[in-house]
């Protein structure tokens, strides 16, 4: 397989043109798609700030070899993210390509590729459990399908059509059992008018004895009224009536990677996380909206108001220069020993122009301690000041 992925990028050069449920599992499933939310919009998973941004004989002169191959390989996909270790995963054995297209409406869903294992990227994901080591990455091509280019992350249409990707699991709920429940992630950019996107989730090979689905739609959060499922057989299909994006893929894993004592065992733990009982339950649930409230409360604070209500962490001040795609990065630790790490896209902060403090501002903490609070302001010289506030 490695041997074919050489010869596709060899083929590739030389056809190149010359030229360039109940209600308190809603609530947990809406507080962790908010944790995403969260985490895909304004932040992205950790990695390095200049990344975001079928074997067959061919003929010479062919233009439908030549449409098969204008897509990036998974491997690729990685690599421009610096994410050497995907790369390497992508070309190993393991991995399966695809280059499978789909056409909704306005846009054209191309499906690359997949891969799972453990500690494959080098970046690693995290949530209040631990590390997450074992992992299923999937790339995706997304593009207008009247070939004009995808908006690229820095201009001001960026975001305005969101995609949701995830995989699905025949005979599971997929308003349950999505990429949001499934601790997932993703990294995008856009390379010659086509918006790539690498998106993670624990992995699911476990299930690859049943029928696996990777579902694009359009919007941030898994959309009940894109996909259809049917309780008796546990089949998801397309609403084919659907008036936005609602590809539908097949992921063909091996069925010997299947692992059935653990993907029952996966889903009983995940069942009891989103159900809980009551009484946890409404503890959670009163907790949460006292954040909410909180983080509405402090969204709308000045610098004066912050300095008033909360103290400073002057140690914690630090003054970032872009780099040269306009990422910022840094990473630091709070009083009570819980650390933060992030990268953020610039323009995404301030209006193109703006100085001063960014009305988004970050906001960690406060169920069982103090609210952590921080802020961004551009300065006339283009350098971004990070304060960190703790509100009691």
């Amino acid at each position: 397989m490695k041997d074919d992925r050489n010869l596709e990028k060899l083929l590739r050069q030389a056809l190149s043109p010359e030229e360039e449920p109940d209600y308190w599992l809603n609530q947990n499933i809406l507080r962790k798609a908010e944790e995403a939310e969260s985490m895909n919009r304004t932040y992205k998973k950790k990695m390095p700030a200049a990344a975001i941004l079928t074997a067959a004989v061919l003929f010479a002169g062919s233009l439908t070899a030549a449409a098969a191959w204008k897509y990036l390989t998974p491997d690729e996909v990685a690599e421009t993210v610096e994410d050497q270790g995907l790369a390497a995963a992508f070309q190993s054995e393991d991995a399966v390509y695809l280059n499978e297209s789909q056409e909704c409406g306005a846009y054209r869903i191309t499906l690359l590729g997949v891969v799972s294992g453990k500690n494959l990227s080098q970046y690693v994901t995290s949530d209040d459990t631990g590390i997450r080591e074992d992992r299923t990455y999937v790339v995706t091509a997304i593009e207008n399908a009247d070939g004009s280019p995808r908006p690229d992350v820095s201009d001001e249409h960026y975001g305005e059509d969101p995609f949701f990707v995830s995989p699905l699991i025949k005979g599971q709920n997929p308003s349950i059992f999505n990429a949001i429940t499934m601790v997932g992630g993703y990294t995008e950019y856009v390379q010659d008018g086509i918006q790539y996107r690498i998106t993670e989730t624990d992995n699911v090979e476990m299930f690859a004895d049943r029928t696996l689905y990777l579902a694009v739609s359009s919007g941030s959060l898994y959309d009940s009224n894109a996909y259809q499922f049917d309780e008796a057989t546990g089949e998801i299909t397309r609403t084919e009536n659907y008036e936005g994006v609602n590809a539908l893929f097949h992921l063909p894993l091996d069925e010997k990677k299947a692992d059935q004592e653990k993907a029952d065992a996966y889903i009983r733990e995940l069942e009891q996380e989103l159900e809980g009982g009551d009484s946890e339950d409404s503890q959670q649930e009163e907790n949460t909206d006292v954040i909410g409230k909180i983080e509405e409360k402090i969204g709308t604070w000045t610098e004066e108001e912050l300095n008033q209500h909360g103290t400073l962490l002057e140690h914690l001040t630090r003054i970032m220069t872009p780099d040269e795609n306009g990422w910022i990065e840094y990473s630091y630790e709070n009083e009570d020993g819980s650390g933060t790490s992030a990268e953020i896209q610039v323009d995404s902060l301030f209006e193109k122009g703006q100085t001063g403090m960014s009305e988004t501002m970050h906001i960690t903490g406060g169920e069982n301690g103090p609210v952590y609070v921080e802020t961004f302001t551009k300065n006339e010289d283009g350098t971004v000041t990070l304060k960190v506030y703790q509100v009691n």
